[in-house]
């Protein structure tokens, strides 16, 4: 990546064609506003929790690990990829983060004025049903989180999590060359040990294979019988 920050509007963009913008309505007002594509590298800090919402920003390439900081380990909420988007909760509501963010890769986003999303979204119907239908996986999502937080013991949280990252959204990202082990024991909300400890065992019983970073699922029908019944 060449430079940290520049400034471009939707008209001057070349990343045009990879944004949201190329499913809507051209409305002039919103092309002609200024954004800003922020490169973040590999580890660095996008979004501090408690800090106040001014931009709503937009995945362009990377991956984004969103998460809540706890005293002794933090608990990853979701993965974010190309064609997502940071801070879209404030728009009506509370003006804070409550979570931050981190690049797991290199990473750009496009930072977009707050109120500019939100009157895109009052011109346009495509860009509130997009909205809605972002808002109504996301909650799922969530759903899906507090369950396997709070109901599963541990073999099903980690084969939750596994068939999470082996969705199809994450295919084309290679995804498990940016996880760690500590990321995947804070998106299942375990200890690196017990995480470390399961896979062996999965390993060993031929429902994954193991290739140093690299987690192929060989028995996808037996892990979800765990992630279910775990």
């Amino acid at each position: 990546m060449d430079r940290y920050w520049e400034k471009t509007n939707c008209n001057d963009c070349n990343r045009s064609s990879d944004c949201f913008i190329q499913n809507i309505e051209k409305i002039e007002e919103f092309y002609n506003l200024y954004k800003i594509h922020i490169n973040y590298k590999k580890g660095e800090t996008i979004i501090k929790e408690g800090s106040r919402v001014s931009n709503i920003l937009y995945v362009l390439d990377g991956l984004v690990k969103t998460y809540i900081e706890g005293p002794e380990r933090n608990i990853i909420i979701k993965l974010l990829k190309p064609g997502d988007f940071l801070g879209l909760t404030s728009l009506f509501g509370d003006d804070t983060y409550y979570f931050s963010a981190a690049a797991l890769k290199e990473t750009k986003v496009c930072s977009i004025d707050r109120e500019g999303i939100k009157d895109l979204i009052s011109q346009s119907c495509d860009f509130s049903r997009e909205t809605a239908s972002w808002y109504c996986k996301n909650y799922n999502i969530m759903l899906t989180k507090c369950l396997n937080l709070g109901l599963r013991q541990l073999h099903g949280k980690l084969a939750n999590t596994l068939l999470y990252l082996n969705r199809e959204e994450f295919k084309s990202i290679d995804v498990f060359s940016y996880i760690t082990r500590k990321d995947l024991a804070e998106l299942s909300g375990m200890a690196i040990e017990s995480v470390a400890r399961i896979l062996s065992e999965f390993n060993d019983e031929k429902i994954i294979e193991l290739n140093r970073k690299k987690i192929e699922i060989k028995n996808m029908e037996l892990l979800k019988s765990i992630s279910k019944n775990g």
